[in-house]
């Protein structure tokens, strides 16, 4: 804001926000906030979709010393009301869209301010019992305050920043407590690892949900200290794909941070529309989930240039892997460890001896991009941090020339028949599959194999397969003891908002 205050901030909407307007936004939030009694230390929930709502609240929350608390707009009832109170967070910023599911639990929280983005008036159909907190217009509270100076806080590196809440495979919800330098140091890693300087007041596409790690870091805080033109999308969905290409159109931005299934949307289209909707991207990076091998052929084949993978988590404030930039590292690769940061792959028995090459086991970072431990867990913090090694509970290898590759989650891993069988690979095989548009493998009790190996689909709508079929191409491709025991067809695959699988939703219902 005061090397470029002409430069454009946001856009949404059809309306943009340079970033002399958004520093105005921003300190006169602040001073909302303080007026409500937050101060510094204090955790104030975020509930919002990719919006300036959300960039001005975080920044105003971050100036004043206090704690945003990141939450997906998607999570309800009891998992919403337990991160509320693991929190202990005193006011809740949202969008009406979502308030019925915030006040359905607010009694049992220790939330006692509600401010909400109001879009459809749906603020005026909530019930408000006794002591509930009458919710608060956003645009009203602003207009209502003048222009104030910054805070006058004194912020420190090694405060918290952010609560960043992940459920991992267990589904119980626990927070990443990310502090003021693991956020810059995760900016500044994935950045110069890039090594773009001088692009002035470009444009990032914004798909990513800033409540999750990667949309928060590659979409929000590196373009800010870029000075780039944030396009904020607020669906992340591959259904919503003309608000995508009408950005990439319009603004032609450098650089598009997204998951496969976004990519996917893009380069599935013809050929020479996607390669002039992606003519723009310097920068084009995967990540939230493995980006399959075709993805990458037929992005390069579009583009001539390689899409670069980045492996990352809530604990690490994003990325702790990236490809090589520009070249990108060998498919099916999250590429190698970013500057500062240390990786290595340790033995499943013991979690003491480091793996050799090729090995599989758990890979463990560590670097200043990591978390301080979950907030208000000391238990779990010190099963997973040792000695500031991060225990990941990712299982992976590491190829001859220092290059990493996901195999699975941990505790996705099957053993059937004595055997260590791991999901991806049989997911693999069954998404290379024509007639297979997404697949998820889990493992049940088995009286005789101990697990049995169970494969859910959701097929193309053109010439589906029949179960035979794919029981016969899964033999076909894999040894015996990987071959799914049943397959189960299903309309969709539970996935999160970056991608991922969720298997445990599967497996609590794998009856």
């Amino acid at each position: 804001a005061a090397a470029h205050p002409e430069y454009i901030a946001m856009t949404f909407n059809d309306a943009d926000t340079t970033y002399a307007e958004l520093a105005r936004k921003v300190n006169r939030f602040a001073a909302v906030l303080n007026g409500q009694g937050v101060k510094k230390g204090d955790r104030v929930a975020l509930i919002l979709i990719n919006s300036p709502t959300y960039v001005i609240s975080f920044f105003a929350i971050l100036k004043l010393g206090a704690v945003a608390v990141n939450l997906s707009v998607g999570i309800t009832g009891e998992e919403l009301a337990a991160c509320l109170i693991n929190s202990g967070a005193r006011m809740a910023i949202t969008l009406d869209l979502f308030a019925k599911n915030l006040y359905r639990v607010i009694s049992k929280t220790s939330v006692k301010n509600v401010i909400l983005h109001s879009v459809f008036g749906m603020e005026k159909k909530i019930p408000l019992t006794e002591g509930m907190p009458a919710p608060q217009i956003f645009s009203d509270l602003m207009a209502g305050a003048g222009d104030a100076a910054g805070p006058d806080v004194e912020v420190l590196t090694t405060d918290v920043a952010v609560l960043q809440y992940t459920s991992g495979s267990t589904g119980a919800p626990k927070a990443a407590t990310l502090t003021h330098a693991n956020l810059v140091a995760s900016t500044t890693q994935s950045d110069k690892w890039m090594g773009h300087e001088h692009t002035g007041n470009a444009a990032v596409l914004c798909v990513i949900p800033f409540f999750h790690v990667f949309g928060m870091t590659a979409g929000l805080l590196i373009p800010v200290s870029k000075g780039y033109r944030m396009l904020l999308l607020p669906r992340m969905d591959a259904m919503d794909i003309l608000s995508m290409t009408k950005m990439l159109e319009t603004h032609r931005p450098i650089s598009f941070p997204a998951v496969p299934s976004l990519w996917q949307a893009i380069v599935s289209l013809p050929d020479e529309t996607a390669r002039d909707y992606l003519s723009s991207i310097l920068v084009a990076t995967s990540g939230g989930a493995p980006a399959p091998a075709a993805l990458h052929d037929r992005y390069k084949s579009l583009t001539g240039k390689r899409m670069i993978e980045a492996y990352g988590l809530s604990e690490a404030s994003s990325a702790t892997h990236m490809s090589p930039y520009p070249k990108g590292g060998p498919v099916g690769s999250v590429g190698v460890p970013l500057p500062d940061t240390q990786a290595k792959i340790m033995d499943l028995e013991t979690g003491q001896r480091e793996c050799e090459p090729g090995e599989i086991g758990e890979l463990v970072v560590k670097g200043p991009q990591i978390m301080r431990g979950y907030w208000n867990n000391p238990e779990l913090t010190a099963a997973v941090l040792q000695d500031g090694w991060f225990y990941t509970r990712d299982l992976a290898r590491m190829d001859e020339n220092g290059f990493f590759y996901i195999i699975d989650r941990k505790d996705d891993m099957i053993i059937s028949r004595g055997f260590n069988v791991y999901p991806a690979q049989i997911e693999e095989v069954l998404m290379r599959h024509p007639g297979v548009k997404d697949a998820a493998v889990i493992g049940v009790a088995d009286r005789m194999k101990g697990q049995a190996i169970v494969a859910a689909v959701a097929l193309k709508e053109e010439e589906p397969p029949d179960r035979e079929a794919l029981f016969q191409y899964c033999r076909e491709y894999l040894p015996d003891y990987r071959v799914p025991k049943a397959i189960l067809i299903r309309d969709s695959i539970p996935r999160d908002p970056s991608g991922k699988l969720l298997r445990r939703v599967l497996r609590e219902n794998a009856s």
